[in-house]
């Protein structure tokens, strides 16, 4: 087992775009944000930024199909390459984050496009339910369905790969741990980028949280209550890092120094090491939340999707050779 210095990873250098990233984000998007109001009308406005994002050029060299998986809408993204090595007969089974309250397929269509190259296995995006449509139980309720139907028809089920960014990897850790505790067939390894483990953030040194670079703390209390409302209710655990740390597959994740997840990406990494389960987390200065969304803009997007595939074969590797 590794010992957890070696299993959280710590990146200093910082590219010269990541630094201009990271203040254009303090600078001006994270007042929008903070005065951005949070009511229906606010939040349905959101919406809009996903209208302007799918008229954007699609990815090359990778074909996109929309599909329903589970009565939810989705895309299943795929190149023409395909894996040769432990990833064979994958597939990779992404939530989209933004906070239950938006992004879609679109602005989180270039991300899932480097994912189905650089892995040459399908990629499959989901585009759940948010606010105001629905609470954090009825995403889940939807990321639910579209596993569920997946178990039943991909290539491999026992190599279903789940992955998200932000509120996309809370839904990611809350599948994984409701496949384990329903006796389906459970996820390969899961993958979170910045995910958000515990919904009780407001619990954390207010100092810290306020070097976030764009995520105002003021605005996910706001948002709380109506992340509980239904019209599904929240099943399970209400934060994966209050589940039971066996029911989950090897997990990797990666994290910006300063933002509003890391301290709990750290205690989960914690929990899962001391619980014998396979982890390796990675926390990486100069970047903003969920940084693995910019794609190949940033290097360390780029350098943080390779790390996470790189840990998803030996994954698949080990548990093959002792599956044998």
């Amino acid at each position: 087992m590794r010992t957890r210095e070696t299993t959280i990873i710590r990146h200093w250098k910082v590219s010269w775009r990541a630094w201009l990233v990271f203040w254009i984000a303090r600078i001006f998007v994270k007042p929008i944000f903070a005065a951005w109001p949070t009511t229906d009308r606010g939040i349905a406005a959101l919406g809009h930024l996903e209208k302007v994002v799918d008229r954007l050029p699609r990815p090359k060299g990778v074909t996109i199909d929309p599909i329903t998986l589970g009565g939810v809408p989705s895309e299943r993204i795929s190149h023409h390459r395909k894996a040769s090595d432990a990833l064979a007969g994958a597939t990779i089974l992404y939530f989209h984050g933004g906070g239950f309250v938006f992004c879609g397929l679109a602005t989180h269509r270039s991300l899932c496009a480097l994912l189905a190259a650089r892995a040459g296995v399908p990629v499959i995006s989901v585009e759940y339910r948010q606010l105001p449509y629905g609470g954090i139980g009825t995403s889940i309720h939807d990321a639910m369905a579209a596993y569920t139907e997946l178990v039943g028809t991909c290539e491999d089920p026992s190599k279903i790969i789940l992955a998200g960014d932000s509120a996309g990897g809370y839904l990611a850790m809350k599948v994984a741990e409701l496949a384990a505790t329903r006796g389906m067939v459970t996820p390969a390894a899961v993958i979170g980028y910045s995910p958000l483990l515990n919904l009780a953030l407001e619990k954390h040194d207010p100092d810290y949280m306020r070097r976030d670079a764009y995520l105002p703390m003021n605005q996910v209390e706001a948002l709380k209550d109506m992340w509980a409302g239904g019209p599904e209710p929240i099943v399970g655990a209400d934060s994966p890092i209050e589940a039971d740390p066996r029911v989950y597959p090897p997990a990797f994740f990666s994290v910006a120094q300063y933002e509003l997840m890391r301290p709990d990406v750290e205690a989960m990494t914690a929990l899962l090491e001391d619980a014998g389960q396979a982890v390796e987390t990675h926390v990486w200065s100069g970047q903003i939340h969920a940084y693995p969304v910019m794609g190949t803009v940033l290097r360390e997007s780029t350098m943080t999707i390779a790390l996470s595939l790189d840990f998803v074969r030996r994954a698949l590797g080990y548990r093959g050779r002792h599956s044998a």
